[in-house]
């Protein structure tokens, strides 16, 4: 039997490996259809408006690094770099919540935008 650990874990995990590799119909497949998310760059509600903000970030930025992830039952924090190659990485955390149907109905988002900006 799979804990609530294991099944975010799980879930997180590929919602990062999906929009790693621009995987964005596995990607969908994570996200409940009420998901919610908040970030520095902006707030997305449903799954599309969700996908179309996150393909806007991926276009500007060349690699995505996952440095550490907490998992406590439902609940994710991950920390990791949004990577350029011109400029430095932006430590970025992301607070993922997993609802009972095993897909994130909420994401909350932090970083520094200035260098995606310009």
């Amino acid at each position: 039997m799979t804990t609530s650990d294991e099944r975010t874990a799980l879930t997180v995990e590929t919602y990062f490996a999906a929009w790693q590799t621009r995987d964005f119909a596995r990607l969908s497949t994570v996200l409940a259809e009420d998901v919610d998310f908040v970030g520095a760059m902006g707030a997305a509600q449903g799954p599309q408006d969700c996908l179309a903000g996150l393909r806007g970030v991926r276009d500007l930025i060349d690699d995505i690094h996952v440095v550490r992830r907490w998992v406590d039952g439902p609940d994710a924090i991950t920390w990791f770099e949004l990577r350029r190659d011109d400029h430095h990485p932006i430590p970025t955390v992301n607070w993922s919540h997993v609802g009972g149907d095993g897909r994130i109905d909420r994401i909350r988002v932090t970083f520094d935008p200035r260098p995606l900006l310009g």
